[in-house]
């Protein structure tokens, strides 16, 4: 059961100085930024992939793009693993359906799919699929009483078109006798139509298989799915799940024998979730906002109509990073420092989460913590607060995900 970590150039400085909020002085973007694997001594994940549809390469135009075109073409001259820095471990590609779901067919040939691949030096490679968002069991029992699961003309074509370019994906990896592994995928609309699409996948020969449609699906519908795939196919064939975004809840799938899957979560809750931002070994904890005055949008609305100074609005904002750290060191209150810390973000929010700020505060887990994130940044850690301080915790968050792997590996005698 390998953990992929999904690649978005999530990258940090090194050397970033949080006291005065600025880039090191000898920063150059890329060259001297690091990757997760790269600031632990032990990475934090088994694996990486990267999605094409985050590439700037030309082929296909969308908002969604994570690598710029001269990142799009340095990693193409490269190759994957210099471009990523990442050499001791498996680099697994996609065609990241989900950003190009609205269009009719996909942007990517398979051809020039399986050029992709093997050009970049891929370990593994998957299949140029179409996503199908319409998954419901009762797609199979309902059709014929229900015109609300019929099968559309839309979703029909999808499937075939994410089977026939299966096909034809694994045909052109066997005539260039390509270095990487080809994976082909599954997507479908319920249980029958998922099973049918994997047994017609090893019917082709697939050794592999990655299950897709997953990222919307709660964790009741997933296991459905994949134990529906492993009765149609047996547990001789490797599965990948795509997007798996329930990490909490891997336990309940090691029965069905994972070979890996790919998430970006623990990372993106450092900064996207409402609520669970920091990772600790029983619980999740919120980060404490203290935003920059000069960068916060409702902040700067209330400045810029006259509701607040905005010397007033700097002079809280300083006194709440003055009190989070002094009491990092001991020297003042947790009830003092709760009160600078809701004092600012009246300013700009109606409802403070004082309860969980107290409840991370109180903890000081970022002391306790031994990965060198919260070793280095320390309080800083957990702060939510611009892109430096955010993906330093969303890779504490990997480090902390990694452990708990490894020891629900350990308990089930799972080798990696």
């Amino acid at each position: 059961m390998k953990f992929i970590f999904a690649d978005a150039q999530d990258t940090i400085d090194p050397n970033y100085d949080f006291l005065n909020d600025e880039f090191s002085s000898d920063r150059v973007l890329q060259r001297t930024d690091k990757y997760p694997h790269e600031i632990f001594k032990k990475k934090p994940y088994d694996g990486m992939l990267i999605s094409r549809g985050l590439l700037d390469d030309g082929v296909y135009k969308s908002s969604s793009k994570a690598y710029s075109a001269a990142q799009s073409r340095r990693l193409r001259l490269q190759g994957v693993k210099n471009f990523l820095r990442y050499f001791d471990g498996e680099i697994f590609g996609d065609n990241g359906a989900f950003s190009y779901h609205k269009l009719d067919e996909p942007p990517y040939s398979v051809a020039e799919t399986v050029d992709f691949y093997e050009d970049c030096g891929f370990d593994y490679g998957m299949s140029v699929d179409h996503i199908i968002f319409e998954y419901d069991k009762r797609f199979d029992t309902d059709a014929e009483f229900d015109d609300n699961f019929k099968v559309t003309e839309t979703m029909q074509k999808r499937y075939d078109i994410t089977l026939n370019n299966a096909k034809e994906f694994l045909h052109e990896c066997r005539v260039q006798n390509v270095n990487f592994h080809p994976i082909g995928v599954v997507q479908a609309w319920s249980p029958q139509s998922m099973k049918s699409a994997a047994k017609s996948l090893v019917a082709l020969g697939y050794d592999y298989i990655a299950i897709g449609g997953l990222v919307p699906l709660d964790a009741n519908l997933c296991e459905e799915i994949v134990a529906a795939i492993r009765d149609e196919i047996g547990f001789e064939i490797k599965m990948h799940l795509l997007g798996f975004a329930k990490a909490k809840q891997l336990e309940r799938f090691v029965k069905y024998k994972i070979t890996s899957f790919d998430s970006t979560s623990p990372l993106i809750k450092a900064f996207k979730d409402s609520k669970n931002n920091y990772f600790a070994p029983t619980k999740y904890y919120t980060a404490v906002r203290i935003p920059s005055s000069d960068t916060t949008a409702a902040l700067k609305r209330k400045i810029s109509s006259g509701v607040i100074n905005q010397n007033t609005a700097q002079k809280m904002e300083q006194q709440a990073l003055n009190a989070i750290r002094e009491y990092d060191k001991g020297n003042t209150t947790l009830e003092y420092t709760l009160q600078c810390l809701k004092a600012y973000e009246r300013i700009f929010r109606d409802k403070v989460p004082l309860d969980r700020y107290k409840d991370i505060l109180s903890s000081k887990y970022w002391q306790k913590c031994t990965c060198e994130v919260c070793q280095s940044a320390k309080i800083e850690t957990i702060i939510f607060r611009n892109s430096n301080r955010n993906r330093r915790r969303g890779f504490h968050n990997l480090w902390q995900f990694q452990r708990e792997l490894e020891e629900l590996r350990k308990g089930h005698n799972i080798k990696c």
